[in-house]
């Protein structure tokens, strides 16, 4: 019970950390301006990333640019580049490994090859979290050693952004968490007899080989299922925070195209032909039109009933021992494909009013031709994940086949005692 209880503290840790490390990755915030003097007035923040460099202006506008180059960056930015990569890969390694060999799963039977998994798993977490610390730790050194350089204009200087002390909190977890993964399996102090027992005859009958072969079917539906409404989550996360709900109608031959505008549901941005872009969000909620309005209540809704059925969906699946009443599972895996149901279709309300106002003002006579919208690759996704999400709510409620044997309630009625007084005594 202990080391079933350190195999989920250990994931959980690796998990956060997991995060923190997507979030230095596209986060363009590994080296901020440094303000140095008491006569400089600041209006504007300039953020060094991994992929990007971006100027915040004091107004909430932020311009953005990709590197041109990868061979202008320090090595140490190339060199970090390349480790949080593997890094990612390595982790979403160490998480399939986890879940694969945990004691709260029966993904494999042998607890010996689950022993020897749970520690795979927990020395590729420790790995991950030393190939996220190595380019955090070598951008702090260049950064410091760059702070106090006397050669180095005070203009020019940087100091250390939020991914770096994320970077560190994100290492951290990865190496505890794969720690508590590799401790978390006592030692067999019974030794292991391989016994070999010779083939009886079958007396299975027909009736019970289709039940075992129905449950199995059952349980790959369940895991296609998750799979399914995972993939539609991970699309809903995309549709809101990505700015491309509605783009730039390019109307007419004669139009030479300068600026692509795009529209989301929390800022609007101006991506120009030199590749630059600059976003501003959004002043107030109440000048936006009301599908938007609606479009950002129902998707973060969404959202939360994704992150809900996600967890019921783990808790009461086949192939876990979180629940271990049959028919409790077989509930908790309706009641899950429901919520994916639900989720799917808070999705498809706003995707679906959005696409109807674009289309109705594209083709209204009354706005002018540069005012007039397109489609955006959001909506498009929209339509997709909320797909996913409803297919894979209705084959975790498919899932569960029919009972075939019955339950019945016997009631017994106590039996007259016929002992006598006198042996009672005895």
């Amino acid at each position: 019970m202990v080391s079933q209880n350190c195999q989920i503290l250990g994931l959980v840790l690796a998990l956060i950390g997991f995060v923190g490390t997507i979030i230095i990755c596209g986060l363009p915030a590994w080296k901020m301006t440094a303000f140095i003097g008491a006569n400089i007035v600041t209006f504007q923040y300039y953020w060094e990333g991994l992929w990007m460099d971006c100027v915040i202006q004091t107004t909430g506008q932020m311009q953005c640019k990709v590197y041109d180059s990868m061979l202008i960056l320090p090595i140490h930015l190339q060199a970090a580049r390349a480790l949080i990569i593997v890094a990612l890969v390595f982790g979403i390694i160490g998480i399939i490994a986890t879940i694969m060999g945990g004691k709260c799963t029966n993904f494999v039977q042998d607890e010996n090859a689950k022993a020897r998994i749970a520690i795979a798993s927990g020395i590729v977490f420790i790995i991950t979290g030393i190939l996220v610390l190595i380019p955090v730790c070598w951008t702090t050194n260049a950064v410091i050693r760059e702070f106090y350089n006397p050669t180095i204009p005070d203009g020019q200087k940087k100091e250390l952004g939020p991914c770096l002390y994320i970077g560190f909190g994100s290492a951290a977890l990865l190496i505890a968490g794969g720690a508590l993964l590799c401790s978390s399996c006592p030692p067999n102090d019974e030794p292991s007899y391989h016994v070999k027992y010779s083939p009886a005859k079958s007396t299975m009958s027909s009736n019970k080989v289709y039940v075992i072969y129905g449950k199995m079917v059952s349980q790959k539906c369940q895991i296609l299922g998750l799979i399914l409404a995972l993939i539609g989550f991970v699309g809903t996360i995309v549709i809101c925070g990505l700015p491309a709900w509605k783009m730039t109608a390019f109307i007419g031959a004669n139009i030479v195209t300068f600026q692509y505008y795009w529209e989301g549901l929390w800022m609007d941005c101006v991506v120009q032909m030199t590749g630059q872009m600059q976003c501003k969000v959004y002043d107030s909620m109440l000048i936006l039109p009301i599908h938007l309005q609606a479009a950002r209540a129902l998707i973060i809704v969404a959202l939360v009933f994704g992150i809900i059925g996600i967890i019921v969906t783990v808790m009461g699946g086949k192939c876990t021992n979180f629940v271990q009443d049959e028919n409790a599972k077989a509930r908790i895996a309706i009641a899950s494909g429901i919520v994916f149901i639900i989720t799917g279709i808070l999705v498809l309300i706003p995707v679906c009013w959005t696409t109807n106002a674009v289309i109705r003002e594209f083709y209204n006579p009354t706005i002018p031709d540069g005012q007039k919208k397109e489609l955006g690759p959001c909506l498009y996704i929209g339509f997709g994940s909320a797909a996913l999400l409803i297919a894979g709510g209705a084959l975790l409620c498919s899932s569960c086949p029919p009972n075939d044997e019955p339950s019945y309630h016997v009631k017994y009625s106590p039996a007259k005692s016929t002992m006598s007084s006198n042996k009672v005594y005895v």
